[in-house]
């Protein structure tokens, strides 16, 4: 995670992504992060203060996490992510 760069991706819906934290190695240093999803301000300038959702924590250096996006437009779980079709989302980390 570099601050001022950025990866544009398009997916459809239908697809999956991928988020990995990966293991760490013993005896050097972990970074932590936890990953939000984001409005457009928040994300330009790194923030999030205003009404953030965590979508993933990386903080178990003992063991990789993986975290997958399904893009659907609805999900069965209430807890879900939801996506328009032709509408931008960001993610920011901390």
């Amino acid at each position: 995670f570099v601050s001022g760069k950025g990866l544009v991706i398009y997916p459809e819906i239908g697809d999956k992504l991928d988020i990995i934290c990966p293991k760490g190695d013993m005896g050097r240093p972990y970074e932590f992060y936890k990953l939000y999803l984001v409005k457009k301000e928040q994300a330009e300038s790194c923030s999030t203060i205003l009404d953030p959702n965590v979508l993933v924590t990386c903080n178990k250096p003992e063991k990789d996490i993986k975290f997958t996006i399904k893009f659907q437009e609805f999900s069965p779980n209430y807890m879900g992510l939801e996506f328009k079709r032709l509408t931008n989302y960001y993610i920011t980390c901390k």
